[in-house]
């Protein structure tokens, strides 16, 4: 019984002295976080903003990423039935302009 309780407070003691390591390890981490932060802070006064054109300069490029092939045949097609389609009403209105005066004429 002595042994079951000495094996045990070891795996106790062992189980200690891990979590002592590991707040050991977390408070030289902390320690060296002021440090960083004001590093970053004087890393952020420092650096310049990027100029306004940039950002133009993607907008645009994603948008022609946006715009593919297909979408520009497609528009294309459109404006083909479009015109195709002002040709004929043109040409009804003429027949039907011709229609009335031969029918003036009679």
């Amino acid at each position: 019984m002595a042994k079951h309780t000495r094996m045990q407070e070891e795996l106790d003691l062992d189980a200690i002295k891990r979590e002592e390591e590991q707040l050991r390890i977390l408070e030289c981490s902390l320690a060296e976080l002021p440090k960083k932060i004001a590093r970053e802070i004087k890393e952020r006064a420092t650096t310049m903003p990027p100029h306004p054109d940039i950002a133009e300069r993607e907008r645009m490029k994603r948008h022609e990423e946006a715009v593919t092939r297909s979408e520009v045949t497609n528009l294309a097609r459109a404006q083909t039935r479009s015109l195709s389609l002002l040709f004929l009403l043109l040409a009804a209105t003429g027949a039907l302009i011709w229609w009335s005066i031969r029918l003036m004429q009679g």
